[in-house]
């Protein structure tokens, strides 16, 4: 069960260095054919700068920056328990290979429901404010997850 004092707990940076490779797998894995996340000359060709990152690239430094386990076991939160309720992206500023964006994950609501069955469970709800190498806002993503009990 989710400790739900731990509003306004801050977790450790995240410090991401965004790669062609990973915007390029990510936009194979979720099928999307849009070729400037695969070929500069068509991320160019389109008026971007370089391959752009793709609109739900950030869960990419989430989950590979091994954070996550961090967090779930300091809101006191059973894994095996957890839904993901869901993400949402803000973007400032483009995100492109080479740019390092450094973001620091914050619990902004936690609190307890119940569902129509008289199940309860717990709403936890996650921000991070991400920055580039320059000190830039470029973007911030928003996270919910559900503890079921």
């Amino acid at each position: 069960m989710a400790d739900l004092s731990k509003v306004g707990t801050e977790f450790s940076p995240i410090i991401w260095e965004v790669e062609r490779g990973k915007i390029s797998e990510l936009a194979k894995a979720i099928g999307d054919p849009n070729p400037i996340y695969q070929d500069r000359r068509a991320a160019t060709g389109d008026g971007y700068k370089d391959t752009p990152a793709s609109p739900t690239f950030l869960t990419v430094p989430m989950m590979w920056c091994g954070k996550m386990p961090e967090m779930i076991s300091s809101l006191k939160i059973n894994f095996m328990m957890v839904l993901h309720g869901e993400e949402e992206y803000e973007y400032y500023r483009e995100i492109y290979p080479g740019d390092v964006i450094t973001g620091t994950p914050k619990v902004v609501k936690m609190e307890e429901k119940t569902s129509k069955s008289g199940s309860k469970m717990d709403m936890i709800s996650l921000e991070i404010l991400y920055t580039n190498q320059n000190g830039e806002k470029v973007a911030k993503a928003r996270s919910l997850l559900v503890e079921r009990k």
